[in-house]
């Protein structure tokens, strides 16, 4: 193999695409809200008998980290919206920082699968250009990157076992279209790290051209 042919991972590439588009504090920011977030959730679950608590506190970690999506994204300076879903009947909280689209969802400790839902296909839609049946699984990303990503935040749900007042983690992830699976689930950490001065990791915007250039000359 010439090593020299061999392209950086998809995932570096989405990392550093991320960063360079989205504020480092939103990041930060959404860790502290959705830890937060839970805490609130747990306190007010516990009040509940066993049957109710059930029920009662997975949708209150999910309408708290939904919540906190939109704070860290205000403090950010970001777009943020929480339009109806279709049937209407409930809402959900999307914002955005320049051409990425970011939603939130809570997964179990052990399945961390998106659920399917339309808004979420919504948001994931523009991935569909990372997919190409032709991706070359030996030379990383052989294809470039969409101008736009749909991107959502994870809170991954402590196992049953452990305390309920935290989540176990919380990640970025850039879904398949079709909410199978994931081209990065990521810890929130990783995608700090690319903003540390240390690490000197700048993306051009010319880098980028030049992947889109790469992408119209391999779908002729």
């Amino acid at each position: 193999m010439n090593l020299q042919a061999v392209r950086r991972p998809l995932k570096d590439d989405l990392i550093q695409y991320i960063a360079s588009r989205t504020p480092a504090v939103f990041f930060q920011r959404v860790v502290e809200e959705i830890e937060a977030g839970h805490s609130d959730a747990h306190r007010h679950a516990v009040t509940f008998d066993d049957p109710e608590r059930f029920r009662v506190h997975p949708q209150l970690q999910h309408y708290r980290s939904s919540e906190a999506l939109r704070k860290a994204a205000n403090h950010a300076g970001m777009i943020v919206a929480a339009p109806h879903t279709e049937p209407k009947g409930e809402r959900f909280s999307l914002v955005a920082s320049g051409e990425i689209r970011f939603g939130q969802i809570c997964v179990p400790f052990n399945n961390s699968t998106p659920r399917q839902a339309k808004h979420r296909r919504m948001i994931a839609a523009v991935n569909d250009r990372l997919e190409p049946a032709n991706r070359d699984l030996f030379t990383g990303n052989a294809e470039p990157l969409p101008e736009g990503l749909g991107c959502l935040i994870v809170a991954i749900k402590p196992h049953r076992r452990e305390p309920q007042s935290v989540p176990f983690g919380v990640m970025v992830g850039v879904p398949y279209s079709n909410l199978t699976d994931w081209h990065l689930f990521v810890p929130v950490s990783d995608v700090m790290a690319a903003y540390h001065p240390e690490e000197k990791i700048e993306v051009p915007d010319l880098a980028f051209a030049t992947l889109k250039r790469r992408m119209g000359e391999s779908e002729k």
